[in-house]
């Protein structure tokens, strides 16, 4: 998203404005999104701060929800598994835009939401369940994870390895680095509805 988001001017066109242009992100039929890519934040099994980043798959503005996956053997869903407290942030660097969100992460593992996204999904977001190596394992070279795109794999191979992850968010963080003045507002779910206020930036 190169061209500036226009800057909202009440709490409720902020907090519309921050799902809208996520739930873009997360549409693999829509250009392409500088929100699309997100930094994950977790709590380590050592108790210290991890960071990675995820592809926003899925959002559901209503349920207060986004999605990604990952490797069911990755370090992440046994951090996720500890402490499910996770932090997201996307940013836009040419839109000046940055969103933060909190929430808990619920993990789906050979279920019917796994299967529903793993039925929908490209083949290209499929490959790399299909190796036999998990994440972080030692290797002498970068070819040894590798996993060919026109190997010929059954349909559901890697698939136990597929899980979805549901962010339930509790508190978004919106930063507008407009030219016009910086403005920041935060907003805390409560029930259905989400309760926002200016601060400063």
């Amino acid at each position: 998203m190169s061209d500036r988001i226009v800057s909202p001017s009440s709490l409720e066109q902020v907090v519309r404005t921050a799902w809208s242009s996520l739930a873009d992100a997360a549409n693999p039929s829509a250009p392409r999104s500088r929100f699309t890519m997100l930094s994950l934040a977790t709590i380590g099994i050592d108790g210290g701060p991890r960071m990675r980043t995820v592809v926003l798959r899925g959002v559901d503005e209503t349920a207060g929800a986004v999605v990604f996956y990952t490797d069911a053997r990755s370090t992440k869903l046994a951090e996720i598994a500890r402490d499910n407290r996770v932090a997201l942030l996307a940013c836009d660097s040419g839109a000046g835009i940055q969103i933060r969100l909190e929430g808990r992460a619920i993990v789906s593992l050979n279920d019917s939401v796994t299967k529903a996204h793993w039925d929908t999904a490209r083949e290209r977001s499929l490959i790399v369940y299909r190796t036999p190596l998990a994440p972080g394992v030692a290797i002498d070279s970068p070819e040894q994870g590798y996993v060919a795109m026109n190997e010929a794999h059954a349909p559901f191979d890697g698939y136990e390895h597929f899980s979805v992850v549901t962010v339930s968010v509790q508190a978004i963080d919106w930063l507008d680095l407009s030219p016009r003045g910086h403005e920041r507002a935060v907003f805390r779910r409560d029930a259905d509805a989400w309760k926002g206020q200016w601060i400063a930036p």
